[in-house]
């Protein structure tokens, strides 16, 4: 049985980069970005945002949470260990917009406004250490329910883009009529 068609080619990804280097400069950027725009929220931290259904607060968990599930991805892909045959599901959209998979949710209150850098620094850290070895892994690759199978730098490329995504919809926000 064929795999499933994902709904997007990840040629999208490559304004984040072409090689290792530029990739990992890109999630740099994106990383710095994405904590300055949380330091301007305190004022709105726990407030659905408009037109969004998540808070900063929440917004910086799903975004650790993803970031953290790519390092494990990173991780694997980087190793020599096994690569087992994963599930294929691809990802869901509502009206156009991806939904973000169950496990990646945030909690009904999000992260902690005077806890969220801590935890913001210690997965930033995992992610660029893991990052810090990343190359093209060709035959290694793991699904994504959005672009199908990506190898270790694909990997590093979406989550740049993924911090990107989250960080624009955060300016957008905190620029609309409440």
């Amino acid at each position: 049985m064929a795999a499933p068609t994902p709904p997007q080619d990840p040629a999208v990804l490559l304004p984040f980069g072409e090689t290792p280097e530029q990739v990992r400069a890109s999630l740099s950027c994106e990383l710095d970005a994405f904590a300055a725009q949380l330091r301007t929220r305190a004022q709105d931290w726990t407030a659905t945002q408009p037109g969004r259904e998540w808070s900063p607060a929440q917004e910086a968990e799903h975004v650790l949470k993803i970031n953290q599930g790519i390092t494990r991805v990173l991780g694997l892909l980087l190793s020599d260990r096994e690569l087992r045959p994963t599930p294929q599901n691809p990802g869901r959209l509502v009206g156009g917009k991806r939904q973000a998979p169950a496990d990646s949710l945030p909690g009904a209150e999000g992260l902690r406004w005077d806890g969220w850098e801590q935890e913001w620094r210690a997965g930033r850290e995992a992610l660029e250490t893991v990052a810090a070895g990343v190359r093209e892994t060709p035959g290694r690759t793991f699904w994504h329910p959005y672009f199908g199978e990506l190898d270790a730098l694909d990997w590093l490329r979406m989550v740049a883009a993924h911090l990107h995504s989250h960080r624009r919809l955060l300016e957008q926000s905190a620029g609309a009529e409440v």
